[in-house]
């Protein structure tokens, strides 16, 4: 984006006007939507253990290319156009560059590794995702291999690993952060 000032008479007489003119426009062109989502302040409720990270962009990449992110899974970035219906997926249904545009949303993403987890935990989690298919609140679960951390729950910028199922740090983290994207805030 370009800017173009044209000097008048009166911004070379009043030189000192004219500076403090230029440098206000300069702050109120540097804040921008996309500075405020890197400055969010962390939301109260935050379970322990919650990892933030820096906002990697927001914006959209031709279909079907690949993104890449700084963080696995990744918490923001570019991201495709498309995004999923809030539903349960295996990790061969999705790619990382939608679900990426499901966190901008406000969607919570749990991944989840069923080898290690109990079949009721893991019937627990899918209760808890169907409760929430909002486009803009949602949840989606999606299957993932990770021994150490059979539960990883992401929304925008906040991972959440889990040695085991926490109930309760997964319900707070959900609740803290569903429906609290930047594309859309609803909650």
């Amino acid at each position: 984006m370009r800017y173009e000032i044209k000097l008048s008479f009166k911004a070379t007489r009043y030189p000192v006007r004219f500076v403090f003119f230029i440098m206000s426009l300069m702050v109120l062109l540097a804040v921008s939507p996309a500075d405020a989502q890197n400055k969010r302040p962390v939301p109260p409720d935050v379970p322990e253990g919650v990892e933030f990270y820096e906002n990697e962009g927001h914006g959209h990449i031709p279909e079907g290319t690949r993104g890449f992110y700084k963080t696995d899974p990744p918490t923001s970035g570019p991201h495709d156009p498309r995004w999923l219906p809030p539903s349960i997926y295996e990790a061969s249904e999705t790619r990382p560059e939608l679900l990426v545009h499901n966190l901008e949303h406000g969607n919570i993403v749990i991944y989840f590794d069923r080898s290690v987890l109990a079949p009721d935990d893991v019937k627990w989690l899918k209760q808890l995702t169907q409760k929430h298919l909002g486009q803009w609140d949602g949840m989606l679960m999606v299957t993932r291999e990770d021994k150490k951390h059979p539960v990883v729950v992401t929304a925008w910028r906040a991972i959440l690993r889990l040695e085991g199922l926490d109930k309760k740090k997964v319900l707070q983290f959900v609740d803290t952060f569903r429906g609290r994207g930047p594309e859309n805030p609803v909650r």
